[in-house]
């Protein structure tokens, strides 16, 4: 019988710039609207980049760090609002990580009235008098590939039980993407070593997948080999700008893949620890690989094939492998099946948003 052929749709509207020194090449010929996050922008590179920008910079506002809330995405739209509203075709330009352009991508849609931009956020619904304003992302880490993805996380510390919000618009893109490696290379040895589990977990969470697909596959294998090389080199290293500049890359192809798949079950697990343990995102997630491989286990033949590719050995092995490999990176990995208490709490993620993407759900 002739083999059916298989058909994909793929989209990726996002324009990539990528490469050392990229930066140094934007320029607007409009007005530009810039949200920074002050710990990961050097005096250089803010007076080079105010430089490029001349009299077309129209305001300028900091992220100081901690969580993109409900509180603080009000804050800065009570902020930049007014500005974006005098200039209708201004573009809004966010350097920093995934936070900062997190937070730049709820801003970019602007509503006519403020006070309804909180419940707006919370249903994840985006009313008919927005104002999508043209986006442009500036990464300063290598991990989160926000800048490739139409999805925002804000986290909702206000409700009654804190929890995260998924702002994901169909037109949530960027315009652009800036990808330049130099940025992140003077980034902390431990958020660096977090934003590259962040970028293997979204590569892994690509493949076990029921959204999977060869494309996003390929993507996803490329990502995760080169995180297992390179991270233990600038965990060991951390001025091995080689490896930073193919973390970069990997980051940069995990977002290609996870932008079509979504997360997984790892990522459903990994909320709550953030904000129970205030754990990074990176390690949340990273906790919890080999217990969800290990779940994903024979769910689909062509996942442990793939699976098998990035660790070069079985996928029944390569599970210890990642083990070992997260332990030596100071990760201990975490399972719920070992109490009665941990199985509901994994049965429930199952049932979650990301947890129903999982190859492996029921």
């Amino acid at each position: 019988m002739a083999t059916q052929p298989l058909y994909l749709a793929w989209s990726n509207p996002v324009r990539i710039h990528w490469g050392a020194g990229c930066f140094q090449q934007l320029a607007a010929d409009g007005p530009v609207v810039v949200l920074a996050d002050r710990a990961a922008l050097s005096y250089e590179n803010e007076t080079l980049l105010l430089e490029r920008l001349g009299a077309h910079c129209k305001a300028w506002s900091w992220f100081q760090g901690g969580l993109a809330s409900v509180a603080l995405a009000r804050s800065l739209c009570d902020e930049l609002w007014p500005v974006l509203k005098e200039y209708p075709d201004a573009v809004v330009l966010a350097v920093g990580g995934g936070s900062t352009l997190d937070l730049a991508k709820v801003l970019r849609y602007r509503l006519a009235d403020t006070r309804t931009a909180a419940d707006c956020w919370r249903s994840n619904t985006v009313p008919p008098d927005v104002t999508r304003h043209a986006l442009w992302l500036v990464p300063t880490t290598a991990g989160t590939g926000s800048e490739v993805t139409r999805w925002a996380t804000v986290w909702d510390t206000e409700a009654q039980a804190a929890q995260k919000l998924s702002w994901s618009p169909v037109d949530g893109y960027s315009e652009s993407a800036f990808v330049d490696p130099e940025l992140s290379f003077s980034c902390p040895l431990r958020q660096s070593r977090d934003c590259a589990l962040d970028s293997l977990s979204h590569a892994l969470e690509a493949l076990w997948n029921r959204n999977a697909n060869p494309i996003a596959e390929s993507f996803a294998v490329e990502a995760a080999r080169l995180v297992i090389e390179k991270l233990p080199l600038v965990h060991e290293h951390p001025g091995n700008h080689e490896a930073r500049t193919a973390l970069a890359r990997a980051s940069l192809l995990a977002g290609m893949a996870m932008s079509q798949t979504q997360t997984a079950l790892a990522h459903a697990l990994s909320y709550q620890l953030t904000l129970d343990e205030q754990m990074p995102h990176g390690e949340a997630c990273a906790v919890w690989l080999p217990m969800v491989w290990e779940l994903a286990l024979g769910a689909a033949p062509g996942c442990d094939a793939a699976l098998a590719r990035v660790f070069a050995v079985p996928a029944h092995e390569g599970v210890q492998y990642l083990r070992g490999w997260l332990d030596s990176l100071g990760i201990s990995p975490r399972d719920l099946r070992d109490t009665s208490v941990g199985r509901s709490a994994l049965a429930q993620e199952m049932r979650s948003a990301r947890g129903r993407n999982f190859i492996a759900s029921r």
